[in-house]
């Protein structure tokens, strides 16, 4: 097996939730988080109030040792059983779908390419889902991500726990190299697991939290560059008109955005095929 994992249980029964980190091996604020964690409970300075909580800090090991998005696929493309894997993280697939199915709910954390504040998606209105968002400190939630993929057979951690009749959210939190990344993911483990009643202590609300409708994939045809080519000029959350040009392919053919909006997570090192960014319309702001 390739992966490892953690497990920890309570005296009283209670929720299983399970932790992933490293998902992508170059996203690794999860993974730290998760090992502090581990350690504090280890140590004793951590205790589990009722039910269980399993860590798995790096779920693509390959890729996290190379520090690469992947190896041969996208593993939050292909998080499913597969009878017959033909690529390295369909094995590791076949490792994790059991364990997303086996607990009550999953986090998922996860970092971004470029500069913006931490969010969540929140793919699927399970109670427990919404719940957790209400409290794990992000600036953002984001909603409407499989409209976007119903054309696709991908499959990531939170559709295969929706289609386990599981609750799952996924948190992106903050840029791959912020320090302050792997103290939000810190803190939304500890909240979710707040929420649960699994580490003692109340876990606030999120004050005026934004929730955001992703409405449009923009995948990678040619080559081309976002903006002027700076990752600070196209930034993750950045308003932006119908019609305003956000990318330009080396071809001379523009990429406008189809309607006001806000991009969403920004790739500039984007390979063709590859998803480039995305704009979504904020919806409200307001607790979760």
């Amino acid at each position: 097996m390739d992966i490892k994992s953690f497990e920890f249980y309570a005296e009283k029964p209670g929720p299983s939730v399970l932790i992933l980190g490293a998902i992508h091996g170059n996203e690794k604020c999860g993974s730290k988080a998760a090992e502090n964690l581990i350690a504090e409970i280890e140590s004793g300075k951590l205790k589990l109030e009722c039910g269980s909580v399993t860590f798995i800090p790096i779920c693509n090991p390959k890729a996290y040792a190379a520090n690469q998005r992947y190896i041969d696929v996208n593993l939050n493309r292909v998080i499913k059983r597969h009878d017959n894997p033909a690529h390295y993280e369909e094995k590791l697939a076949n490792q994790i779908a059991p364990i997303i199915a086996a607990h009550d709910f999953t986090l998922d954390l996860h970092s971004i390419h470029s500069k913006g504040s931490s969010f969540a998606f929140l793919d699927f209105p399970h109670k427990d889902a919404k719940g957790v968002c209400a409290v794990l400190g992000v600036e953002t939630i984001i909603t409407g991500w499989p409209d976007m993929y119903e054309d696709t057979d991908d499959a990531t951690t939170l559709s295969f726990a929706h289609e386990a009749g599981r609750a799952s959210v996924t948190v992106e939190c903050g840029q791959h190299d912020e320090p302050e990344a792997v103290n939000v993911a810190y803190e939304a483990i500890s909240n979710t697991l707040k929420y649960f009643g699994i580490f003692a202590g109340q876990a606030q609300p999120t004050q005026h939290c934004r929730v955001v409708q992703a409405k449009h994939r923009v995948v990678k045809e040619g080559e081309g560059i976002l903006g002027d080519g700076t990752i600070n000029n196209i930034q993750h959350m950045r308003a932006v008109k119908k019609d305003e040009k956000i990318a330009e392919y080396n071809n001379g053919n523009i990429v406008k955005s189809p309607e006001d909006g806000v991009i969403l997570i920004p790739f500039k090192e984007a390979q063709i095929g590859d998803e480039w960014f995305y704009v979504g319309t904020l919806q409200t702001e307001k607790s979760v």
